[in-house]
């Protein structure tokens, strides 16, 4: 997984339908992102719902968290977005939405 946990960026509430593409595209919007792994359950193969997204560096993954936090929509749900290894997703309580 994550080479950099410190530069790794937490993904949640995604709907399972939600294309790594998509995903990734909406992303790279805050710089260049490194890996991208949607985890997906043994037993089912479906997605679990959340994502790990790890940038080049720990500044761009400080960045995305604070840019997208509370402003991307796809599919009806507000993704989530935390540092990997914090407790809660940030948000800025900003109100417009990017939708796919």
């Amino acid at each position: 997984m994550a080479r950099n946990p410190a530069s790794s960026v937490y993904v949640g509430n995604l709907d399972e339908k939600v294309p790594e593409r998509v995903l990734y595209e909406i992303l790279i919007q805050a710089g260049h992102v490194v890996d991208l792994h949607i985890p997906c359950d043994k037993e089912t193969g479906r997605p679990k719902g959340f994502a790990f997204a790890e940038y080049e560096t720990d500044a761009i993954a400080q960045y995305a968290v604070r840019l997208f936090s509370g402003l991307v929509r796809l599919n009806g749900k507000t993704l989530k977005f935390a540092l990997s290894g914090q407790d809660k997703p940030s948000s800025n309580g900003n109100n417009p939405h990017i939708r796919w």
